[in-house]
């Protein structure tokens, strides 16, 4: 954008520290596009005899019949073997698949192979996640990262996906996941109070992509840093 340069950017991972990697589901029939698919297949998999249940829950080295799990943070879904399962669907969630595609989850933790039970436990009202799309040489100008309000499965149209950075490092919207005097840093420099959220509006229309990360650039022109974050918190 116009008054910011890319030489020598800071990169995002030092500007929020804190990141998780992507969730691994292992198994595609736990996400659908509508509630209502998701509780039939569980149904359907309830009903099944051991047989059928090893076939249509596909067993894979992180998750068996036989695994015994903790809940996830804040969802439903129970903790004893699937072999013996014969309770209700957890209640599905919301979930973003990849760019701009809401889909619906059992979020069941004997189902996900690797479901990053550190991200449920922040997400909620006033939580944001930042993903990056991961980095492909010579693939375009599509955006380096991506926000939303919901859990991001961190799934990259690049193959390469990127890790998850929540705005928060608690739940309920409290401990920033940004640089420790950071923002205090901007709001002196700008004259004006820059909260979490300006910041991360900021790094959504300022961040490239880089081999080793997304850098995301400091403006010293505050006319500059009021045009970017305006931008941002339209694209979020």
């Amino acid at each position: 954008m116009p008054g910011v340069t890319y030489d020598d950017a800071p990169p995002l991972a030092d500007l929020m520290p804190w990141s998780v990697a992507p969730l691994r589901p292992g198994r595609g029939w736990p996400m659908a596009p509508d509630a209502a698919s998701l509780r039939a297949r569980w149904d359907a998999f309830v009903r099944a005899d051991a047989a059928g249940r090893e076939v249509l829950f596909g067993p894979t080295r992180a998750r068996t019949l036989h695994t015994s799990v903790a809940q996830l943070p804040g969802c439903g879904g129970g903790t004893g073997r699937l072999a013996r399962e014969n309770g209700p669907c957890a209640e599905p969630v919301r979930v973003m698949h990849g760019p701009f595609d809401e889909q619906w989850l059992i979020p069941d933790h004997r189902l996900l192979d690797a479901a990053r039970p550190e991200l449920w436990r922040v997400a909620g009202a006033g939580q944001l996640f930042l993903t990056e799309q991961g980095y492909v040489p010579d693939a375009g100008a599509g955006p380096p990262v991506l926000a939303s309000a919901v859990l991001p499965d961190g799934r990259s149209p690049a193959g390469r996906p990127g890790r998850v950075r929540p705005l928060y490092r608690r739940p309920g919207g409290t401990e920033t996941n940004v640089l420790p005097g950071l923002l205090e840093h901007l709001s002196l420099r700008y004259g004006t109070d820059v909260s979490p959220e300006d910041f991360l509006a900021w790094v959504l229309v300022a961040a490239r992509a880089a081999p080793a990360g997304p850098v995301v650039p400091l403006t010293s022109a505050a006319d500059a840093w009021e045009r970017g974050v305006e931008l941002g918190r339209r694209a979020l």
